[in-house]
């Protein structure tokens, strides 16, 4: 996917959020208004980014706009352009300017087939690979394990909509465990690649019921950042089965999704997994850690040789619905996907579910042979 691609698909995201934003029984004009200031603004940025032909000394939208006739953007387009700009400033300045919800998506969908103008006369960077750097926030709890000399660190999503508090997600969306003695080097990690606070963030929650409980950081940054700030540490002990990071399917979709992306073509099952765990930090003598991966690479037909990108971290109902069936599978209520961009999709669960007991067989306590060993 290139940012073409990205930046439309993001104009018709702020079109389906304008919908869902208006669907209520009431909203006001500035809801509606929102959405158009924040269409407008992405071209700005968008345009700023592209190297034009005759690029105007003034980066604002309007100069920005009108030097598009000379990178193949028709008079229509422009205009379309212009319009959305005046809206948007008609939102900010006048008081008492309306705007119908039908207006503001016509605004930012005639916008889109400039887009295409734009790619097709050659701008480098519309063409070039889009990146997926979407940033999140999330409250890490840390636990020192005395008896066996290791510290294990909780990732959860903090989770929101608007009006309302932020609330964690009901299970942890990464588990790492690492020794002691390297707490530092992953707190500077994690603070060099977004905003970290170590102060025991969020006190006024309650804490666990655990001696080992020590505290709870607050981070906000990537997903791949996340795991890149973990990953080099992770400790693999001889741990029932269950309690590892590779047993943890989120952790082990997650891995999964960014080795796709990254790993060297052609890949089968086991390249794939070796990328896991040399990079993700995933054990090979995961109980999950060879299902998974195989699962992965029966999605693209038994083999990887198509290039993938992203990966994004969303809701599974956000996967299940962008995704067909032959191209996605689920484990534990977490999803795999692969778009028609040709973009990773991981979808978390975040419903609220009830506690559970099972009893295990003693021949699912043991850990699987590392499945690389025998070739």
């Amino acid at each position: 996917m290139n940012l073409c691609r990205k930046t439309e698909g993001r104009l018709r995201r702020l079109t389906e959020e304008l919908d869902r934003a208006t669907e209520g029984l009431e909203f006001e004009d500035e809801d509606v208004f929102r959405f158009v200031r924040d269409a407008a603004a992405l071209w700005e940025r968008t345009l700023k980014g592209c190297t034009l032909s005759r690029p105007p000394s003034e980066p604002h939208l309007y100069n920005l706009t009108n030097a598009l006739e000379f990178n193949g953007v028709d008079a229509l387009h422009r205009e379309a352009l212009h319009e959305l700009r005046k809206a948007a400033n008609k939102g900010k300045h006048d008081a008492d300017a309306t705007l119908t919800v039908a207006r503001a998506r016509s605004l930012i969908e005639a916008t889109i087939p400039a887009l295409a103008q734009l790619e097709s006369t050659g701008i480098v960077e519309l063409i070039a690979i889009a990146q997926f750097n979407q940033r999140r926030r999330y409250v890490i709890d840390v636990f020192d394990h005395y008896t066996t000399g290791d510290t294990e660190y909780a990732v959860y999503l903090i989770a929101s909509a608007p009006g309302a508090h932020p609330v964690l997600a009901p299970e942890p969306v990464e588990l790492f465990g690492v020794k002691f003695g390297v707490e530092e080097e992953i707190k500077k990690r994690l603070a060099d690649s977004g905003h970290a606070v170590f102060a025991n963030a969020s006190s006024e929650l309650p804490a666990f019921v655990s001696d080992d409980y020590i505290g709870r950081w607050e981070w906000e940054g990537t997903h791949r950042d996340l795991v890149a700030a973990f990953a080099a540490y992770q400790w693999n002990a001889e741990l029932i089965a269950g309690l590892s990071r590779a047993d943890n399917y989120p952790s082990v979709i997650s891995a999964a999704a960014l080795a796709m992306v990254d790993v060297a073509r052609p890949a089968q099952w086991q390249d794939l997994l070796w990328k896991m765990s040399a990079d993700f930090g995933i054990w090979r003598r995961g109980t999950l850690a060879a299902k998974v991966a195989q699962a992965v690479v029966s999605l693209c037909g038994g083999q990887i040789t198509d290039i993938y990108y992203g990966p994004r971290w969303l809701d599974r109902d956000n996967v299940i619905s962008s995704t067909p069936a032959e191209r996605r599978f689920e484990g534990n209520g977490f999803v795999l996907g692969i778009d028609e961009h040709q973009v990773v999709l991981v979808g978390l669960d975040l419903r609220m579910r009830g506690i559970s007991f099972s009893v295990r067989e003693e021949k699912e306590l043991w850990r699987p042979e590392d499945p690389l060993e025998a070739l």
